[in-house]
């Protein structure tokens, strides 16, 4: 009897787990944007990984962005322009951004930079970056 009612949470369990394993979607990091523009913030990857995509999510106030690149572990001088939205309102999330990455050669992504700022808070507001392989 005991057996007839382990048995099914043990496959609902298994079944959870894949599922859990099929979403490759990484947070990769969170980024403070200042109140004040600026061109300098930086996600740095200290594992490599190689990321087609990303995703970006505003928390705690509405972020304005000028700018973004990644920068690939495989050359210094290897970096790639993003075209990310020049504003996200808090709460929401950009549709995913390509990445050129090239699985055959491994390029990792070691860093990824932002120019923006914090807008309609008093809070600096946080990118949260996700990844996806």
């Amino acid at each position: 009897m005991k057996l007839s009612h382990t048995l099914p949470c043990l496959l609902a369990g298994l079944l959870l787990s894949f599922t859990a394993q099929a979403n490759d979607h990484k947070v990769l990091g969170v980024v403070a944007m200042p109140c004040n523009a600026t061109n300098d913030l930086a996600l740095k990857i200290p594992v490599c990984r190689v990321i087609k995509r990303l995703q970006l999510s505003a928390e705690h106030g509405d972020i304005n962005l000028s700018g973004a690149a990644v920068y690939f572990k495989a050359a210094k001088s290897s970096h790639q322009t993003l075209n990310v939205p020049a504003s996200i309102k808090e709460g929401a999330t950009t549709a995913w951004i390509n990445i050129n990455s090239d699985n055959d050669n491994k390029r990792c992504v070691s860093k990824i930079t932002f120019s923006g700022n914090t807008v309609n808070s008093s809070d600096m507001a946080t990118l949260k970056v996700f990844g996806d392989d």
